[in-house]
């Protein structure tokens, strides 16, 4: 019997330094408008619909990520990405602040949501970071009534080289495939951009607002410390309802 777990991690390793070779320059370059937008003050919001919001989720809130990252709920957990209007009324719970970053996840870059977030964060002053499959992109049609795909309107994509369909290994008898690879390559491609933007920061002498695990003697009183700077731009509706890192409301 084949081994498939051997060859799934010889896949994925393989990829990985395809991505780090190829979107390289794109993960700098973003990396770059991300401590950019920091340094000025402004937002980095993440959004992915489906699968691809664990790649958003996966950099907010985490040890060693950067405090002001806001990962945008998918509220109907991909159950409404084909929807044209709905990415309005997801975007329409958070601020969509002029000079602020979007990160926009879709493997196939081809449904309403997150096609028509792109255009909504370009018409409020955003820029727009997409990572996308472009291999899966280009080889469908869009499913939006502009016709415009995501990686058509990010002023930076990233290609995660991911083929059609995501799943990249022919199971026995070749009916069927498995492995898929998006996840992985969205959450390295974020991770990277994240370290990279936090050093640029701290080589521009701006101390980076990364989180400390809360599970170090220190995280607790770090975290607490920086996350007042942000908690008002830290939730829906910017409403400051929670005293984070406090045992109680008074404190």
């Amino acid at each position: 019997m084949t081994d498939y777990i051997d060859h799934y991690f010889s896949l994925a390793i393989d990829l990985l330094q395809t991505v780090q070779r190829e979107s390289g320059p794109a993960i700098r370059a973003a990396a770059v408008m991300v401590a950019d937008a920091l340094a000025d003050d402004k937002d980095v919001l993440l959004y992915g619909s489906g699968h691809s919001t664990l790649i958003a989720q996966d950099a907010a809130g985490r040890a060693g990520g950067l405090v002001p990252f806001l990962a945008m709920e998918d509220v109907a957990h991909g159950d409404a990405e084909r929807l044209e209007g709905m990415a309005q009324v997801i975007a329409g719970r958070y601020e969509l602040r002029a000079g602020s970053v979007m990160i926009l996840i879709s493997n196939s870059g081809i449904n309403p949501v997150p096609v028509e977030m792109a255009m909504l964060c370009k018409a409020a002053g955003l820029s727009v970071i997409a990572i996308t499959a472009l291999a899966h992109s280009q080889a469908v049609a869009s499913r939006h009534s502009s016709g415009k795909k995501l990686y058509e309107l990010a002023d930076i994509v990233i290609n995660t080289h991911g083929i059609p369909g995501d799943a990249r290994l022919d199971l026995p008898g070749g009916n069927f495939k498995s492995g898929a690879t998006s996840t992985l390559v969205g959450v390295s491609i974020v991770q990277s951009m994240t370290v990279q933007a936090a050093a640029l920061l701290s080589e521009r002498g701006i101390d980076p607002p990364v989180f400390i695990s809360a599970n170090l003697p220190q995280g607790d009183a770090h975290n607490k410390a920086i996350i007042k700077r942000y908690r008002s731009r830290l939730a829906r509706y910017q409403i400051p309802v929670m005293d984070w890192g406090s045992e109680s409301s008074e404190s």
